[in-house]
């Protein structure tokens, strides 16, 4: 069975046109790269992150000014067409000192082609291209997973709170037991994320109280009971938002 070759497109955005034409010539040899745009200003290129197309690899000339990089290099990997890419600032040899590579990070740079560059340092980039999107695409399952611990830990309060004021919260575990059901799917370096963020979380949890105050004392009971039918109605539609005052009230 033949190896599937994944294929990048990649927009190269320069000032001059020379460079720019010298650097889609040297892609053309490498046969990692599918489609290559040029752009030749970084307002050209806005337009194309704004397009359907997703963009694998930017390369941006040190001719560009390095604020605008920054603000460029942010922009796209906030838009679906850039936020996998590997950023690559293309510089002079002269540039090869470890200040100018430290200052070019800071503005977000996954890596650098220095001139004259070759076939193989092109080649190198996709590699580079390859893993700079895994390393994204494992961030922002990171935080996917993080926001439903969150969720998942305001309802274990929810249910604690309306389990110890004598509630039944079987509907409430039900939709418990339907958030978690996404674990089950997790395998690998997944698996290993969700056990260091649920780790991280459970241990820096702060007690609940702003929904332990609601049974506070001294409250009349016709008051306690509204506010735990509230609560519970939003425990069995997951309208969790710490027994807000603008929530639905269920009715009795």
């Amino acid at each position: 069975m033949s190896h599937h070759l994944v294929k990048y497109n990649a927009l190269i955005i320069d000032t001059d046109i020379d460079r720019r034409m010298r650097l889609k010539t040297a892609t053309s040899s490498v046969v990692q790269f599918k489609k290559v745009l040029l752009s030749n200003k970084l307002d050209d290129a806005r337009e194309k992150i704004n397009g359907s197309d997703i963009w694998d690899v930017f390369f941006l000339n040190y001719s560009l000014e390095q604020g605008e990089i920054a603000k460029f290099i942010k922009e796209a990997k906030e838009k679906k067409a850039g936020q996998d890419a590997a950023f690559i600032l293309v510089l002079p040899a002269k540039d090869q000192e470890s200040s100018t590579v430290a200052s070019n990070v800071m503005i977000g740079a996954d890596g650098f082609l220095f001139e004259p560059y070759s076939v193989d340092q092109l080649v190198e980039i996709t590699d580079l291209a390859a893993r700079v999107k895994a390393e994204r695409s494992a961030e922002r399952e990171k935080a996917a997973l993080g926001f439903l611990l969150n969720d998942i830990m305001s309802q274990i309060d929810m249910i604690a709170y309306l389990k110890s004021v004598g509630y039944d919260v079987g509907r409430g575990i039900k939709r418990f037991r339907q958030m978690c059901e996404v674990f089950q799917a997790l395998e690998g370096d997944s698996l290993k994320s969700y056990f260091e963020i649920a780790i991280e979380k459970f241990e820096n949890a702060p007690f609940p109280e702003k929904i332990y105050q609601k049974n506070y004392k001294g409250a009349s009971k016709r008051v306690k009971e509204k506010m735990e039918k509230k609560l519970l109605a939003q425990l069995e539609e997951g309208l969790i938002d710490d027994g807000g005052s603008d929530a639905a009230e269920a009715n009795p």
